[in-house]
């Protein structure tokens, strides 16, 4: 699905087991953006465009950050409640919440313990996600690809620095919080990468996998506020410069790969150096793990064509019905 075709375009599903159906697909959507925010690497967005929700995520952060709000204030508690797009948010929250919870610390074991594999499978899918969303791009020009390089120099050389120290206090995790959100829902860069960047990973996972309640409530009230200023701009530059800021994510997505590197050393700085692969059996595990994300973000592109294809045949459908019945 385009990014400027909005889900008020959507016609209503016709039977409960089609409604069924989008809502357990929505937390499994859930689910795997909430796994890959895990990893510093992948971003929630990237999974969010390849299963052609991008649209509706964005739509309903606005209607939850700016419609809503605003009818609270007005006292239409009623019709604020009516605007909440419940459908499409309850089972997609559910899913990232369970992802999360359930499997932070089975993400940080297999980190610790299988570090090259791990990093193998996340670069495959990112090589993947660069080529499914380049096909977003209707006409590559020099502009677009001078977006491209600055998108992919400006991440290669954040990428670069050397991990904060920072002691995670209520305002760090805030700010973490607001900046890790914008990351997360953008396709391409990683939120819990940023957070590796500003020495706050360790803690916010620590938070999470401990239930510290006050920790995640300072995190995520920086993440809310994050969502509600940058969702809103994001969609506009869509709307208004699609292909522009989409090649410069692709660019994003492309300089992330220096840091998704399987074969790393870190250094005395906190800097992180790449390295070539030694040739042993670790080296053809991470191959075919490779592969095998590729394949799954091709599989995915596979999926949500097929999809659009089923919804524009819904939609055609659903028209002759409404015009049936008016006439």
């Amino acid at each position: 699905m385009s990014y400027t075709k909005g889900i008020m375009s959507r016609p209503t599903l016709k039977s409960n087991d089609k409604k069924i159906h989008a809502r357990v697909r929505l937390f499994f959507t859930g689910f795997t953006m909430g796994l890959v925010d895990l990893i510093p690497g992948v971003s929630g967005g990237t999974i969010a465009f390849l299963f052609g929700i991008y649209d509706e995520l964005l739509y309903s952060i606005k209607v939850m950050s700016g419609q809503v709000p605003r009818l609270l204030l007005q006292g239409k508690f009623r019709a604020a409640y009516q605007a909440i797009p419940f459908s499409f948010l309850l089972p997609l929250v559910l899913g990232i919440a369970l992802a999360i919870f359930s499997l932070v610390q089975i993400v940080t074991f297999f980190l610790e313990n299988y570090p090259v594999q791990v990093w193998a499978v996340f670069f495959g899918l990112v090589v993947g996600s660069v080529l499914v969303v380049s096909k977003r791009v209707a006409l590559w020009n020099v502009n677009r690809w001078l977006l491209l390089f600055a998108g992919f120099l400006l991440t290669y050389l954040v990428l670069g620095l050397p991990v904060m120290n920072t002691e995670a206090t209520p305002l760090v995790l805030f700010v973490t919080g607001a900046i890790a959100i914008l990351a997360m829902i953008l396709p391409g860069i990683s939120g819990s990468l940023i957070m590796v960047i500003l020495g706050q990973y360790e803690a916010v996972i620590g938070a999470v996998a401990e239930r510290n309640i006050m920790k995640m409530f300072f995190f995520a009230s920086g993440a809310i506020l994050g969502l509600a200023l940058f969702a809103r701009l994001l969609s506009w530059l869509l709307r208004n410069y699609h292909s522009a800021v989409i090649a410069f994510l692709i660019g994003v997505m492309i300089g992330s790969l220096r840091r998704i590197w399987p074969w790393q050393t870190e250094q005395a700085d906190g800097t992180v150096m790449n390295m070539l692969p030694a040739f042993d059996a670790s080296l053809l595990s991470a191959l075919i793990l490779a592969v095998g994300g590729f394949v799954i973000v091709w599989r995915l592109e596979k999926i949500g064509i097929a999809r659009e294809h089923n919804e524009d045949i819904e939609t055609k459908e659903y028209a002759r019905e409404v015009r049936a019945q008016h006439n």
